[in-house]
C-alpha cells in the first residue's frame, strides 16, 4: 500500500533548502542564499531524503547532480514556489490574480461582453477569464461558474442574484437594407421584409402588438439560435432583427446597423448577475463582478 505524506507534515524548510541546492547545484551557495550554514542545508536535505526514502542528489559528481527523483521533486517545488512568489507580490502590490469562469447568454456575450472585456483584462494583467455561453432556457453552467450574466429566472438557490438591467427591444437592420426597396418608412412597411428571430417569434410578436400591428404577416420569417446569429444576419442585410442597447450599441455607433422606429417593447426578463456568497468569492471574481455592474450601469 502506498504511503502519502500529510499536508500538515510537509517538510517546508527542507523543501526550501532542497530547491536552493538544486538550483545552484552547490550546497555552499544554497547556504549563502538562505543565510544558514552548509551543515544546516546538508542536514535538511538528508532529512528530506529519509522522509521520501529516495536519494535526491548524486553526490559523487561535481557539481552535484539531481537524481530522477530529485528532478521530479524540483519541478513540482519550483512551480509551487514561483506561484507563491507571484501571489505574495500581487498581494504586496495590491494586485489581483486568479482564474475566473464567466457564463453568459450567447447574444450578450458576442455583442456586448467580448468587445468590452479587454478593458477589464488591461486593468488586471494577472487574471485569466474563461468565457462560456449557454442557452438561457436551459441553464446548467450559471450555478457552477464563478460568475454568470443570466437572462430569465432570478431563482438560483444558494447564489447571490444582482439585477443588472431590463432591456428594451426595437427593430434594427443594415443601412443597405434600409435604402433598398420596398421602403421602410413606417412600421407597417415591415410586412414587405424578412423578420429575423431569436429562438422564437415572441419578441417580434410583442413589438408588433405594441406598434398596433398584431397579426402582421412578413414576407418571410427566419429563426436563429440566439441574438448573436440573428444580429449577424441583420448586419449581412438578410432582414430585420430585434436588438436592445446592450447588444446593438456598438453596431449603431459604427453604422453597421440602424434603428428603424422609436417604438420599443420591454424584454420578457431582466439581465441578472449570478454569483456565490461574498464570503466564498475569490478576489478576482469580486473584481470582475464590480466591473460588470459598473459597465451595465454606465451603458444601460
Amino acid at each position: 500500500m502506498s504511503r502519502q505524506i500529510k499536508r500538515s507534515r510537509l517538510p517546508l524548510t527542507a523543501l526550501r533548502a532542497f530547491e536552493a541546492a538544486a538550483r545552484h547545484r552547490n550546497l555552499l551557495r544554497a547556504a549563502d542564499e538562505l543565510a544558514v550554514t552548509h551543515g544546516a542545508v546538508s542536514h535538511q536535505i538528508r532529512s528530506l531524503e529519509t522522509e521520501l526514502k529516495a536519494p535526491l542528489f548524486d553526490r559523487r559528481r561535481r557539481p552535484i547532480e539531481l537524481t530522477q527523483a530529485g528532478e521530479q521533486l524540483l519541478a513540482a517545488v519550483h512551480e509551487s514556489f514561483e506561484r507563491l512568489t507571484r501571489v505574495a507580490s500581487a498581494i504586496q502590490n495590491g494586485e489581483i490574480e486568479g482564474e475566473i469562469t464567466l457564463s453568459c447568454v450567447p447574444g450578450l456575450a458576442a455583442n456586448w461582453l467580448v468587445p468590452r472585456l479587454g478593458r477589464f483584462l488591461s486593468l488586471h494583467a494577472n487574471v485569466a477569464v474563461h468565457v462560456v455561453t449557454e442557452y438561457w432556457r436551459h441553464p446548467k453552467i450559471a450555478d457552477q461558474s464563478d460568475l454568470a450574466i443570466a437572462y430569465g429566472s432570478a431563482e438560483h438557490p444558494g447564489r447571490r442574484v444582482v439585477r443588472l438591467a431590463h432591456a428594451e427591444f426595437f427593430p434594427v437592420c443594415s443601412p443597405a437594407l434600409r435604402q433598398r426597396k420596398p421602403a421602410l418608412r413606417r412600421p407597417q412597411d415591415i410586412a414587405s421584409h424578412t423578420l429575423l428571430h431569436e429562438y422564437t417569434d415572441e419578441a417580434w410578436s410583442r413589438w408588433l402588438a405594441a406598434a398596433g400591428l398584431a397579426g402582421l404577416k412578413p414576407a418571410r420569417n427566419v429563426y436563429f439560435d440566439g441574438a448573436h446569429l440573428s444580429l449577424e444576419a441583420a448586419r449581412a442585410g438578410y432582414g430585420i432583427a430585434m436588438g436592445d442597447l446592450a447588444t446593438v450599441r456598438d453596431d449603431l455607433a459604427e453604422r453597421r446597423l440602424v434603428r428603424l422606429f422609436e417604438q420599443t417593447v420591454p424584454a420578457a426578463f431582466p439581465y441578472y448577475l449570478v454569483a456565490p456568497p461574498e464570503a466564498e468569492q475569490p478576489a478576482a471574481a469580486r473584481a470582475l463582478e464590480q466591473w460588470l455592474v459598473a459597465e451595465f450601469a454606465k451603458e444601460m
